[in-house]
């Protein structure tokens, strides 16, 4: 999912659980089972581009999402809250990206066997989320990641 999505519903999970820990928990929790269903984001096919290009495209995505997601719950909550809550609903996928910066490339899709511990921990939190995963193409990806985001809102309304 785009981070727009996952800022979308970890706002809406912070609108309706006032506690950081649960809130937190339950964004992260919504984030894996987000990316289950099948979808598109800047990630789908990113081997087929340049790596700047998907960098400047999630960069200034994640922004809009950050944005959108402040403006529709943000300010209406404590501001730690909102930004721990959306912060955890994020993570996984900031957590992907070392691997993607760093170390993939259109031709490597894992580390060669002696391959540094830094570069096999990257990995690590790039392929153990990517088992949860389902992509899809455009236009397919793109409309059910917005059925997932508006099912998630109305559930937590």
């Amino acid at each position: 999912m785009t981070a727009t999505a996952h800022a979308l519903v970890a706002g809406a999970i912070a609108a309706r659980f006032t506690d950081p820990i649960t809130a937190s928990l339950l964004a992260i929790t919504s984030h894996y089972i987000m990316d289950s269903i099948p979808h598109w984001d800047f990630g789908t096919n990113w081997r087929a581009r340049p790596k700047h290009k998907t960098g400047l495209f999630a960069i200034s995505e994640t922004s809009v999402g950050l944005g959108l997601s402040y403006y529709f719950f943000g300010q209406y909550l404590p501001f730690p809250l909102w930004a721990i809550t959306v912060v955890a609903g994020i993570l996984p996928d900031w957590l992907e990206t070392p691997w993607y910066i760093f170390f993939a490339h259109q031709k490597k899709h894992e580390p060669a066997k002696n391959a540094g511990a830094l570069e096999w921990l990257a990995y690590a939190f790039y392929k153990v989320p990517n088992v949860f995963h389902a992509k899809a193409q455009l236009p397919l990806g793109l409309v059910t990641q917005i059925v997932t985001v508006i099912f998630f809102l109305l559930l937590l309304k």
